[in-house]
């Protein structure tokens, strides 16, 4: 199992509502991708919430699961459509899970 953690900060411009639509958007990927074996969005509430105050994190089979999730069309629509808009920063890492 690998789990794929990405940490967002949003721009300061970016609505509550373009938070909670991408917010939406991301775990509605959880039916519509294959690979996707879990997936969560939220808050921080970590000591790093400062620096980066949302997280992803999706868990596949393997890495080249965490390939094909990245190149589905679902996550790449998704992303251009309600995540890049208010995206300031992100950090992405894939971890192997026991």
């Amino acid at each position: 199992m690998i789990h794929h953690v990405v940490l967002f900060r949003f721009h300061d411009t970016a609505s509550p509502l373009q938070v909670e639509d991408a917010r939406r958007a991301l775990l509605a990927m959880r039916g519509a991708v294959r690979e996707i074996r879990g997936l969560t969005f939220g808050p921080n509430v970590g000591p790093t919430a400062d620096e980066w105050p949302w997280v992803l994190i999706v868990a596949v089979d393997d890495v080249a699961a965490v390939e094909r999730y990245l190149a589905h069309p679902v996550h790449v629509d998704t992303v251009a459509k309600y995540v890049t808009p208010i995206v300031a920063a992100r950090f992405a890492v894939d971890a192997e899970a026991p």
